[in-house]
């Protein structure tokens, strides 16, 4: 790859440009739709999971060949899915068959009695406590890169101060309220409709069902609360759909595909749509660059 886009600076084989191309002036339009897609740019992994994936020795090698696991072990969401058992009765080879799509749920931030936390139960968890039970339940994979991963998400994933802070107002509330009480983590609209801003701890709030506060907006608010069993479907339109599961993809944070995302122009002013497509949000994401730094991301794509 040693061509670039000049709309977004992604890299390209020669024969991967459009037909309308020239030897002069090459384009393309898996990348951006020849500039109609235009995210802002995503910050570099920290440097402990770039030595990771980088890296040519075994230690990194291990640790890209069982990434997803790794991802699964550090996610603050659970992936479900309907399978459809008729098909495994049958001979031949094992087949694996869902109806509809892949869900990302999530429980409460305490796990029920006699149970070891998991997911998003484990930022909340005294830290120590909380690596021996991943390593524990992951018996297979490198302690030392499990208590690398730790520290990193307690360093830069934003998510695990507002789960904290979550647990915290909950947890103070009295007991007869905290069965019903939940915490909404409400995203903040900015002048640019490519993104929303994540609140401060401050600014994460305690509703009790019936204040006439609980309208959630599901395409805008994660819910949390204390006790109990069920799970909790997050929206598969929510900004933070991705980024909460696919923690080793997002180590910031950093805000995934919802669908009020705004498209540019092309270069003859041509418009396919008027918001970004989530196949569309992915392609200029997962192609490499050096310009912003996203060449790291390609390698991540064991997690899908």
């Amino acid at each position: 790859m040693d061509i670039q886009c000049p709309h977004c600076h992604a890299l390209h084989w020669k024969g991967e440009h459009l037909k309308s191309s020239t030897n002069t002036s090459h384009k393309f339009g898996m990348c951006s739709l020849q500039g109609q897609v235009d995210l802002p740019p995503i910050q570099l992994p920290p440097a402990a999971l770039c030595r990771l994936f980088m890296g040519v020795d075994p230690r990194s090698r291990s640790f890209r060949d069982k990434i997803r696991q790794y991802n699964n072990a550090f996610a603050f969401t659970s992936v479900a899915v309907n399978v459809d058992n008729a098909i495994l009765n049958g001979s031949g080879p094992y087949s694996f068959k869902i109806h509809g799509a892949l869900h990302h749920q999530m429980g409460s931030l305490l796990p029920p009695e006699g149970l070891q936390p998991s997911y998003a139960q484990l930022y909340i968890h005294d830290p120590q406590a909380a690596l021996d039970a991943c390593n524990t339940r992951n018996h297979n994979l490198d302690p030392g890169i499990m208590g690398e991963l730790q520290v990193m998400f307690e360093e830069h994933n934003p998510f695990v101060p507002l789960y904290r802070r979550a647990f915290e107002i909950l947890q103070a509330k009295p007991p007869e309220e905290q069965i019903n009480v939940r915490a909404h983590i409400m995203l903040q609209h900015t002048a640019d409709r490519r993104h929303y801003n994540l609140p401060t701890t401050d600014e994460v709030a305690a509703v009790i069902p019936g204040s006439g506060d609980e309208d959630v907006q599901r395409h805008r608010d994660i819910v949390l609360w204390l006790h109990g069993g069920n799970l909790e479907q997050i929206s598969n339109i929510h900004p933070l759909y991705s980024p909460l599961h696919y923690v080793l993809l997002f180590p910031h944070g950093d805000q995934g595909w919802y669908p009020l995302i705004p498209s540019g122009a092309g270069p003859q002013g041509q418009m396919r749509s008027p918001t970004v497509s989530e196949q569309c949000f992915y392609a200029y994401r997962l192609h490499p660059r050096i310009v912003r730094h996203e060449d790291v991301v390609v390698e991540f794509d064991y997690l899908f």
